[in-house]
């Protein structure tokens, strides 16, 4: 059954849209992980007056086997379709993305110049010790992770999906040949305790981002989910700070 290998099953993981004003926020979660993660800043938004769509990625949510049948290109599409919803609804839409989620953001920006501005949290440009999945694939399904996340409330698989995890590391490369093509303002975040993705993401993304507003903050306590975890307040109100500044002179209450 897929709960076996879901961490907290009980939590609700499932594609939301919350119903708000004329700009819309498209919320793109990481690998192995489920909506659950980019809620909070969701319910964040929708409170200060926006539309906020968040869809469950293929092959996520169900059973690892189905993350281990998917193409980096299935998440792009679903990404792109649901951006596409979204602006037809919106007068500008903003993406954001965790993780995974955030190389999806980086290649809808180049794909859509329509795409207003991007919000990412820990953007995985480097990853660390994941290259092993195009050798291990061959030999086993998954990867048991080591490090669990019980202790925040996070929903997803327990275990690390081999070609599923090789096809992100091809979204990855596809996301670092387009970073000079992101030229629409950026609000990226890292952390110093990340063990997944490497601190050297932001001098690649200080490098080769197309973009000539680049806001780039380094966290020094968070771990990898940092929607999630112990610094979660700080960057929320970062981001809101940040687009009250953005949103053609329209406040953002820090609600």
């Amino acid at each position: 059954m897929a709960e076996n290998y879901m961490i907290h099953p009980e939590l609700d993981g499932s594609s939301f849209i919350y119903q708000g004003g004329k700009t819309g926020f498209l919320l793109l979660h990481g690998f192995t992980a489920m909506t659950t993660e980019v809620r909070p800043l969701g319910e964040r938004l929708h409170a200060a007056g926006h539309t906020v769509s968040a869809p469950l990625l293929p092959g996520h949510g169900t059973h690892p086997d189905d993350l281990n049948k998917v193409r980096w290109q299935d998440w792009l599409q679903t990404a792109q379709s649901e951006y596409e919803k979204l602006s037809e609804q919106c007068d500008e839409v903003w993406v954001a993305g965790e993780s995974m989620g955030g190389l999806l953001c980086l290649l809808l920006a180049a794909n859509n110049p329509t795409v207003r501005g991007l919000l990412l949290y820990a953007p995985a440009l480097a990853v660390r010790k994941m290259r092993i999945a195009y050798i291990l694939q061959y030999v086993m399904k998954y990867l048991t992770k080591k490090n669990s996340k019980d202790d925040l409330p996070w929903k997803g698989y327990n275990v690390y999906p081999l070609k599923g995890a090789v096809e992100m590391l091809k979204l990855q490369k596809a996301a670092r040949k387009i970073l000079s093509g992101v030229t629409q303002p950026t609000l990226a975040f890292f952390s110093e305790k990340d063990p997944t993705v490497k601190l050297s993401a932001s001098d690649l993304m200080k490098r080769k981002l197309g973009s000539d507003e680049l806001e780039m903050v380094i966290l020094k306590e968070s771990p990898h989910v940092i929607l999630l975890a112990n610094e979660q307040q700080k960057v929320i109100d970062h981001t809101l700070s940040y687009l009250s500044k953005k949103l053609n002179g329209k406040s953002v209450h820090l609600s």
